[in-house]
C-alpha cells in the first residue's frame, strides 16, 4: 500500500497533464477511481503472468512426457530393428566361412534363424551379385536369377553396403514380387582371401515393425517418421501424418546400422500448451481478487482523498479566516517570528499596522450580523488590494486587521501605506441597500526600533492603535516613547496587583441602593477598594482598565464574590437582610467554567442565590456572543438576579431586555447631569424608566447627587436611586453601624 499511495500522490501532481490525455472531467474529479481501475488491471495483469507461467509449465511438462514417450518408441524401434537384422549377420559368418551354398543347407540355416515374432517376410542370398536363393520360396520366385547390375535402382544401394562393408536398410521401396517393404543387405567377404562372396538381402514388413514399436499407437501423440535409407530428417517420410513436420515436433534420432531414421511427435491437438480457457480457475480467483483489491484500493485512496482533504481543511482553518479568507492570527505571528529571525540576523527593518475599524460594533449591530460579514469581506478586499504583493494582511478576529509592511527603507513608509488604506476605505460601501461610511483607527510599530520579537511588536501596534482610537479616530499613531511608559505601566500595575491580592491590599465597601418612595435601603452594591501601601487609595478607574486588559479581572470579581459571601452572613446577624449587587466583567465570562465557580462559591458560603445581583454590561448581551448568552442563562436559571450597569452608554436596545433573563436596569449617572433643568434630559430619563416599567424591570438611578435630582426620579416613578446623595460607598462596619436598627445611628435622609 505504500507504492499505492506513491502512485496516488504522483496521479495527483501529474493530473493536470494527464487530464488532456485521459479526460479532463474524470481525472479532476475521480483520481481514485482511475487508480483504482489501474490497480484491477494491473492485477489481472499479474493473473494472466501468472496463468501464462502455468501455461508455460505444462507445456514444457508435456513435451517432456512426450518426449519420453518418444524416446520409449525409439528404443523399442531400435531393438526391433537389431533383433531382426542377427539373422543376416549369423548369415554372413557362416558363408564368409563356406562359400558353398545349396538349396537345403541354405533353408536349413534360415529356417533355424528367423523366428514368428521377427517382422522379415523373407530372406534371400546373392552370390556373385546374382538371387540365388530365397527363404521361404513361395511367392518370391520371381526375384529368383535378379542380378542387382541390371537392376540400377537396387545396384546403386548394394554398391554403398558394400562400401560400407555394413547392413545398410533402404526403402521402402517397391519389391520385384510385389509390395512394398525395407530391404535389408549385408555384403559378405571371404575370410580366406577377403574376396566379395556377394550379399545377404532381408525384407522386413516395416508397417508391422512400426506397429509393434508403437509408432502408430500412442493415445496422445501423432507420430511420423522420415529418413528413408538412412537419410535422417532431410530424407523422405517413411511413415506418419507429413502436416506433424510442420508444426515443430518434437524429435528423435532412431539409430541405424548405417544412418539414422527420425522420429516425430505432434500433440493429437495440434498445440503442447493447454488452452487459457483451461485455467478458468484461476481466472475466476484472479478476477475476483482484481475486484477486491480495486475496491480496497479505492476505499482506502478515498479515505487517504479524505484525510488528506480533512487535514487540508483542518489546515487551512488553523491557518486562516473562514470569512475573508486572510492569514489569522496563528499564521500571521508564525510568520512574524519567522521574519523577526530574519531581520536580527540582516537588520532589515519592517513595520507593524495594527488596524480596527471604528464603529463597526454599532453598524453591526443595526444592520445586522450577516450585513457585518458582508462589511468585513468588502473591507478586507480593499486593504489587501491596497498594500504590496509581499505585504501580509491578516484578520485577527472581530474588526481587528493587521498588515506587515515588509522592505521598509524609512518609517515613514508605513504611514504612506496606512494614508493609503484610509483613503481606500473612504468610498461609500454598500451593504444591503444602506450606504456605510468606513472609518479605521492605526497603530504602527517598526522593527527593531519598536521591539525585536512578534509579541512586542504586536503589543506596541495595538496600544499605538488605541492611543489613535483616543485623539479622534480614523487616523494612524506610531508607538512612541509615551505608549512605551504606558505599556510597561500597565505590567508594573498588573504585577502590583497579584501582590495586593495576595497580600490582603484590596477591600470592599457597599454603597445603599434606596428606594425612592419610602425612602429606605433596600440593597447594596459591593465595590472594590485598593488601598497600596506606597501609593495610597487607588481609584478603581486607574487599575479596572488594567486589570480587564491583563485578565486579573477574574481574580479580582473571584475577591469580591468571596468576601461578600462572608459579609453577608455578617449583615444577617445585625438585622440588615439586603440584596448584594457585584458587578462582573465581561472578561470574566471569557471563562467557560466561571459559571459553576461563582455558584460553588455562593454554595460552599450557603448564601441564598436570590440574593445576589449580578451587575453586567450591554456589551455581554450582544448577538455574537452565543456563549455568553447561554452562561447568562444558566446564571438566571439558578436563582442570580441580573441587573444591566449603565444602561445607555452602549448598545441599548429593547430586544435585549426583552430576550434576555434581565430582572434590573441601572441608568447611567451621565444621564442624570442636567436632571431636572433640561427637559430633554428628563424626557430620555422618563422614557427609560417607562419601558423599564412596560418590561416589568425594576430600574436604578446611578450617580444621584442633589435633592432636586432624588425629587425628580422620584417624581418620574423611578423605583431605586443610588448616589452620593444618599450615601457614599462605606465599609461593611461603617455601613452596620449607620444603618443598623438597633444602634440608633443613622443618616436624617433614611426611613429605615
Amino acid at each position: 500500500m505504500f507504492y499505492l499511495h506513491k502512485v496516488y500522490n504522483w496521479l495527483v501532481y501529474k493530473r493536470g497533464h494527464y487530464s488532456r490525455i485521459f479526460g479532463a472531467v474524470a481525472l479532476r474529479k475521480s483520481p481514485n477511481s482511475i487508480i483504482a481501475a489501474i490497480m484491477f488491471f494491473i492485477t489481472l495483469v499479474v493473473v494472466a503472468g501468472f496463468v501464462l507461467s502455468e501455461q508455460k509449465q505444462d507445456t514444457e511438462y508435456n513435451r517432456f512426457t512426450a518426449l519420453q514417450e518418444l524416446s520409449r518408441i525409439r528404443a523399442q524401434l531400435e531393438g526391433l530393428i537389431n533383433a531382426n537384422l542377427i539373422s543376416m549377420r549369423s548369415l554372413r559368418a557362416e558363408f564368409s566361412l563356406n562359400a558353398e551354398v545349396d538349396r537345403e543347407r541354405f533353408d536349413q540355416l534360415t529356417a533355424a534363424l528367423l523366428s514368428d515374432d521377427l517382422h522379415v517376410r523373407h530372406v534371400a542370398i546373392a552370390p556373385n551379385l546374382i538371387v540365388s536363393h530365397i527363404y521361404p520360396e513361395s511367392g518370391n520366385e520371381a526375384a529368383i536369377g535378379l542380378d542387382y547390375r541390371t537392376s540400377p535402382g537396387q545396384y546403386q544401394s548394394v554398391q554403398e553396403a558394400i562400401a560400407a562393408r555394413e547392413i545398410t536398410i533402404n526403402g521402402p521401396i517397391e519389391l520385384v514380387q510385389g509390395g512394398t517393404a525395407l530391404i535389408a543387405r549385408l555384403p559378405v567377404f571371404s575370410q580366406h582371401d577377403g574376396s566379395l562372396w556377394g550379399i545377404v538381402s532381408q525384407v522386413i514388413d516395416y508397417e508391422h515393425l512400426l506397429d509393434d514399436a508403437g509408432v502408430h499407437q500412442s493415445d496422445s501423440l501423432t507420430i511420423s517418421l522420415r529418413g528413408a535409407n538412412g537419410s535422417g530428417e532431410k530424407g523422405p517420410i517413411i511413415s506418419g501424418n507429413p502436416t506433424v513436420w510442420e508444426q515443430n515436433p518434437l524429435t528423435t534420432q532412431v539409430t541405424l546400422p548405417q544412418g539414422y531414421w527420425v522420429l516425430a511427435a505432434q500433440p493429437i491437438s495440434g498445440r503442447w500448451a493447454p488452452p487459457l480457457y483451461h485455467y478458468y480457475g484461476w481466472w475466476t480467483l484472479g478476477l475476483v481478487v482484481s475486484l477486491l483489491l480495486s475496491i480496497l484500493s479505492f476505499a482506502l485512496l478515498n479515505t487517504i482523498s479524505k484525510l488528506r482533504s480533512a487535514f487540508a481543511t483542518i489546515s487551512h482553518q488553523a491557518q486562516y479566516d473562514s470569512l475573508t479568507g486572510l492569514p489569522n492570527r496563528s499564521y500571521f505571528v508564525q510568520h512574524l517570528n519567522d521574519l523577526v529571525r530574519q531581520g536580527n540576523r540582516k537588520a532589515k527593518p519592517f513595520a507593524i499596522l495594527f488596524i480596527d475599524l471604528d464603529h463597526f460594533k454599532e453598524i453591526n449591530d443595526s444592520l445586522g450580523h450577516e450585513a457585518g460579514d458582508i462589511l468585513l469581506q468588502q473591507v478586507a478586499k480593499r486593504i489587501r488590494n491596497t498594500v504590496r504583493l509581499n505585504d501580509v494582511v491578516a484578520r485577527f478576529g472581530g474588526d481587528e486587521f493587521v498588515v506587515l509592511v515588509t522592505d521598509l527603507n524609512e518609517p515613514f513608509e508605513a504611514e504612506v501605506i496606512a494614508n493609503n488604506i484610509f483613503r481606500a476605505l473612504q468610498p461609500i460601501l454598500s451593504i444591503e441597500n444602506h450606504d456605510v461610511l468606513m472609518q479605521a483607527s492605526i497603530g504602527v510599530s517598526v522593527f527593531p526600533n519598536d521591539g525585536t520579537s512578534a509579541s512586542d511588536l504586536l503589543k506596541h501596534a495595538d496600544l499605538a492603535m488605541y492611543a489613535a482610537k483616543s485623539s479622534g479616530r480614523g487616523t494612524s499613531y506610531f508607538f512612541n516613547e509615551s505608549l512605551r511608559e504606558q505599556a510597561e505601566s500597565h505590567l508594573q500595575l498588573h504585577q502590583e496587583i497579584l501582590k495586593g491580592l495576595d497580600r490582603e491590599q484590596f477591600s470592599v465597601h457597599y454603597q445603599p441602593i434606596i428606594h425612592s418612595q419610602s425612602n429606605s435601603i433596600v440593597a447594596i452594591e459591593a465595590l472594590v477598594r485598593w488601598h497600596h501601601p506606597t501609593l495610597g487609595l487607588i481609584s478603581p478607574a486607574h487599575f479596572i482598565p488594567v486589570a480587564e486588559k491583563t485578565g486579573t479581572i477574574r481574580e479580582i470579581g473571584q475577591f469580591v464574590l468571596e468576601r461578600v459571601c462572608q459579609d453577608y452572613h455578617r449583615l444577617i446577624n445585625a438585622d440588615l437582610p439586603l440584596r448584594i449587587s457585584v458587578n462582573r466583567s465581561s472578561r470574566e465570562f471569557n471563562d467557560p467554567n466561571a459559571v459553576n465557580q461563582w455558584i460553588d462559591t455562593l454554595d460552599r458560603y450557603k448564601v441564598p442565590r436570590s440574593c445576589i445581583t449580578f451587575e453586567i454590561t450591554e456589551s455581554i448581551l450582544m448577538p455574537d456572543k452565543e456563549r455568553q448568552h447561554k452562561m447568562l442563562e444558566a446564571l438566571a436559571s439558578t436563582g442570580i438576579n441580573l441587573a444591566i450597569d449603565d444602561f445607555g452608554t452602549g448598545y441599548s436596545s429593547v430586544t435585549y431586555l426583552r430576550n434576555f433573563p434581565v430582572r434590573q436596569v441601572k441608568i447611567d449617572r451621565a444621564f442624570l447631569h442636567q436632571v431636572p433643568s433640561n427637559t430633554q434630559q428628563v424626557a430620555l430619563v422618563k422614557a427609560v424608566i417607562e419601558m423599564s416599567h412596560a418590561l416589568q424591570l425594576d430600574i436604578v438611578a446611578e450617580g444621584v447627587e442633589t435633592e432636586q435630582q432624588g425629587t425628580a426620579l422620584r417624581a418620574l416613578h423611578c423605583t431605586f436611586q443610588q448616589g452620593y446623595y444618599y450615601a457614599r460607598p462605606l465599609p461593611l462596619d461603617q455601613l452596620i453601624m449607620q444603618f443598623n436598627p438597633h444602634t440608633g445611628i443613622s443618616s436624617h435622609r433614611y426611613q429605615l
